[in-house]
């Protein structure tokens, strides 16, 4: 496997190589969309790719082989990249089905099982997401680049994080989410705003604060010009993102972003 090979000829040389995104990122070039949707279907018929990159993350990870990661942004690169793959994987091996709460007996189950192994432990997505990526790196924006394979989570980036492209990336991602006007609407003096934001809320700075960061001009002039906004959090659609789904999403608002 490519795998091993990269690990016997770090080993013989003395030195870690870095950790492989590629097959992930071949993933991502190929199987999502500009709207953010996923073709699981090709992926459950083609997964080669997905699983290269799921048994590379199962053999090394930050915690176990910590010299191929030198920095901290090759760290939270291989775990947001986890992230995002475990869920994909957990989608296909569960696919067709209309969204991840559908997935298993109980809602929420999809995330609490430990049914993914990084670096030789095992784990839940929600113990990925809460004990290692927002508890070790306290990182707002990861929010923004994690997605849960539902259509109200941020669009998939297309391609795979990595030690050199994470910053720019995370700024990219924060920047679109609050450029949709799905996550971030002025009515009035009512500010509608992703239901991320709220469950979230102890993450990030104080959400006007936020928004004046990254809001798009417009909007933060807008914005600017209420005396009292009142921040409200429009609902969750929980509907799996495979391809169409925007296109036929209750929302008039996300069905904004649906492709031509």
């Amino acid at each position: 496997m490519k795998t091993a090979g990269l690990l016997i000829a770090a080993a013989i040389s003395g030195h870690a190589q870095p950790f492989d995104h590629s097959a992930w990122d071949r993933v991502l070039r190929t199987c999502v969309n500009a709207a953010g949707e996923v073709d699981y279907a090709r992926l459950k018929s083609t997964p080669a790719d997905l699983n290269e990159y799921v048994r590379a993350l199962r053999e090394s990870s930050p915690r176990n082989r910590p010299a191929m990661f030198p920095t901290r942004n090759a760290e939270l690169a291989y775990w947001i990249n986890a992230y995002n793959a475990f869920i994909t994987e957990g989608v296909v091996r569960a696919y067709p089905t209309s969204g991840v709460l559908k997935i298993g007996l109980i809602p929420f189950r999809f995330f609490t099982t430990k049914d993914y192994t990084a670096g030789g432990r095992r784990m839940s997505l929600k113990f990925l997401e809460d004990e290692i990526i927002r508890a070790k790196y306290k990182e707002p924006r990861i929010h923004f680049a994690i997605v849960c394979a539902s259509l109200s989570c941020p669009k998939l980036a297309p391609r795979a994080y990595t030690e050199e492209n994470l910053e720019q990336m995370l700024e990219a991602q924060t920047r679109q989410f609050f450029a949709e006007r799905r996550n971030l609407e002025i009515a009035g003096d009512r500010v509608i705003v992703s239901k991320l934001l709220d469950w979230y809320k102890g993450d990030f700075p104080p959400i006007l604060e936020l928004l004046n960061r990254y809001a798009p001009e417009p909007r933060r002039r807008a914005l600017q010009a209420i005396r009292a906004p009142r921040v409200e959090y429009r609902g969750y659609d929980w509907s799996i993102n495979d391809p169409g789904s925007r296109a036929r999403a209750k929302s008039a608002v996300e069905r904004e972003l649906a492709l031509p």
